[in-house]
């Protein structure tokens, strides 16, 4: 069963870490808006910023960097926590510590992160939690969409049911920032590859949401970073590993029940399959496995009241630090290893293996026992059939869970890339990404394939601005000479399953899909049948 927490037992057990005034009383100024208003408003943007504030004038162990300026001027901070202190990315790698960030609000409107994020800040700093601090370097961007965040409506969320009476937006300017993992075009996005990604290079990402799809009976469902074409450990230790004891957690130190993320179909009961999303890079999560590092999605749920949605996404991430408290020292070396891994595989077999660039979801071997509110239909007057939900939660044996994902496509993965100097813009983006490229000091002759591109479609919907592209076509064996001033990426880095992804044409979320080549590939085709994908594959 799901412990429902009272508003007043919630209240009770924040109060003690809220830090005390000479009076002996709590400190207002630390504590959050949704415990000043009895759970009816989630923060603004400088009202977190406030509790940030009063935090770091109480405790040394704070140290805050600006993540990014947003489009609308403000200065989304960065809180990284570490005892003794640390304020540079090289006195934490010094440490051996491994490097955890949690990350909430990625969404506007979905707020339970920011706020248990701000809570645990404040419990690790001045209540009960400080040993969490003993083995590991914290991170946290409470705020992370802070421009959506203040674009506060009563209508933004109609799964949570008004509770909060107002919430942000999903979007960013009208992009779902969690759909930039590839194409990069946001100013969250590039800060956060920049300033924490790539700066401080954390172990695992936390990334903290509220599900609005079906009415499970799950406080709060969770997910790997699903690898596809990444290097498997990573993942593997997540899913098998870290989750499932934080499950074993949350039921008995909590009283919540978890499960994987998932939706089943309403209008089938009881349900025969429980699907996950996509498992594209775009989602940032998802990217973390193809850097060989770890990533947890986390959704609580929005039908939920407000500081019950917050009570679950504090626990969630309490049992996560607990555990890689305990563990810290194991992933960051089976991250590591992971890393040395795909460089070795490149050096030794590199252009005579292959790996997926298309994928399919697949269910897991164990089926779910899948907890939900059960569902009941009636017909309306119009004949259609309607559902409801009733209160009483149950338990489904044997559903499918589509948990995991087998390649649909293949293709072989070359030892490095080249590209002419034109392409630029593309070597840019993977700059971005933190990919390590090359000039070439003078002429060189590669041997390799070249992929010939047929035909160019696009997709009727729009992606955060795009009609993303198909390319069709087919690989040949080739030479090809390149100039002084053309670029060379050699797949001899630990980002290979990451560069592979971004610059393979049949990738289903690399560049070619997000249009990076189309206005080339359209104007040769323009001109005849085929016409040649930029990007020389080095097999030699």
């Amino acid at each position: 069963m799901i412990s429902k927490t009272p508003l007043v037992c919630l209240v009770l057990w924040l109060l003690p870490s809220v830090g005390w005034s000479a009076e002996g009383l709590p400190a207002a100024a630390l504590m959050t808006t949704p415990e000043r208003t009895a759970y009816q408003r989630t923060s603004t943007f400088a009202e977190v910023v406030a509790v940030l504030d009063a935090l770091q004038a109480q405790s040394p162990l704070l140290h805050r960097e600006t993540l990014l300026t947003t489009v609308e001027g403000r200065e989304v901070p960065l809180v990284v926590l570490a005892n003794p202190p640390v304020t540079t990315p090289a006195q934490a790698q010094a440490s051996g510590k491994p490097v955890i960030y949690v990350q909430g609000n990625i969404h506007g409107g979905e707020v339970e992160g920011k706020e248990a994020a701000l809570m645990l800040i404040r419990e690790i700093l001045l209540g009960d939690k400080g040993h969490l601090l003993d083995s590991q370097i914290l991170l946290f961007a409470p705020i992370y969409n802070a421009d959506g965040n203040d674009a506060m409506s009563a209508d933004s969320q109609p799964s949570q049911e008004m509770s909060p009476l107002l919430a942000g937006s999903r979007y960013a300017h009208d992009f779902d920032l969690n759909r930039d993992g590839m194409a990069v075009e946001t100013a969250e996005t590039k800060a956060l590859y920049r300033n924490v990604i790539q700066r401080w290079d954390p172990d695992m990402f936390v990334d903290l949401h509220t599900t609005n799809g079906s009415w499970h009976g799950y406080a709060l469902t969770w997910a790997p970073s699903y690898h596809t074409a990444g290097e498997p450990a990573t993942t593997a230790y997540t899913a098998t590993d870290l989750l499932p004891e934080v499950q074993v957690a949350m039921r008995e130190r909590h009283g919540l029940e978890t499960s994987w993320f998932g939706d089943f179909d309403a209008m089938a009961w009881p349900p025969a399959e429980f699907r996950t999303y996509h498992h594209a890079p775009r989602y940032v999560t998802n990217s973390m496995g193809l850097r060989n590092r770890m990533g947890i999605l986390s959704e609580t749920f929005a039908h939920d009241r407000f500081y019950d949605r917050v009570y679950a996404a504090h626990s969630f991430v309490l049992e996560i630090l607990e555990y890689t408290r305990e563990h810290g020292a194991e992933i960051r070396a089976l991250n590591r290893a992971a890393d040395a891994r795909v460089i070795e595989k490149i050096r030794l077999e590199g252009g005579r293996f292959q790996n997926g660039v298309q994928f399919e979801m697949v269910p897991l071997p164990e089926p779910l026992a899948l907890l939900s509110y059960t569902h009941h239909y009636y017909r309306n007057a119009d004949g259609s059939v309607g559902v409801i939900r009733s209160p009483e939660l149950v338990t489904i044996e044997g559903v499918l869970n589509y948990n995991q994902f087998r390649a649909t496509k293949l293709a072989t993965v070359p030892k490095a890339y080249a590209l002419p100097a034109a392409f630029g813009p593309i070597v840019e983006k993977l700059a971005e990404h933190g990919v390590s490229v090359q000039r070439l000091e003078a002429v060189a002759e590669f041997a390799g394939e070249v992929f010939e591109v047929s035909a160019l479609s696009h997709q009727e919907f729009m992606l955060n601005g795009h009609h993303n592209s198909r390319l069709e076509g087919s690989f040949a064996q080739a030479r090809q000479t390149f100039q002084p001033g053309d670029y060379l990426v050699s797949m001899e880095q630990r980002l290979a399953n990451l560069i592979f992804y971004l610059l393979e044409p049949e990738a289903d979320d690399g560049l070619a899909f997000w249009n990076f080549f189309d206005a080339y590939l359209e104007s040769g085709l323009a001109k005849g049948a085929t016409v040649t994908y930029p990007v020389f594959k080095i097999l030699q």
